[in-house]
């Protein structure tokens, strides 16, 4: 019977410098690039936020982080439309600013 220790043994010839890059490889490889929205998904996600602030909904903005989607749960406090962001307060009463670039989608939870 052959008990091969897979990847332990190839990693053991390789010096940490290599390791590592074939880390950040993996990490690069997870990355995604920042979606582009249309104007029809724009006018839906701005009427959904208004609608939200009216009734004071909870919503879910989905961000575009480098190189990876977050997710922040909260209600929309204030849109600043002359510095770009929407405030938003999440369950902690924490109020957070999110530039309008950095959206990707906003969801109704």
């Amino acid at each position: 019977m052959i008990r091969d220790r897979g990847n332990i043994k190839w990693t053991a010839i390789m010096l940490p410098e290599h390791v590592a890059a074939v880390k950040q490889e993996v990490i690069n490889l997870e990355k995604v690039k920042q979606p582009i929205l249309d104007e029809d998904r724009l006018t839906e996600i701005e009427m959904l936020i208004h609608e939200a602030m009216e009734y004071n909904l909870l919503l879910e903005f989905k961000l575009f982080k480098k190189g990876y989607i977050d997710s922040i749960i909260g209600h929309t406090h204030f849109i600043d439309y002359i510095k770009k962001e929407f405030r938003v307060k999440d369950n902690n009463e924490i109020v957070i600013k999110i530039p309008f670039q950095k959206i990707v989608d906003v969801l109704k939870v």
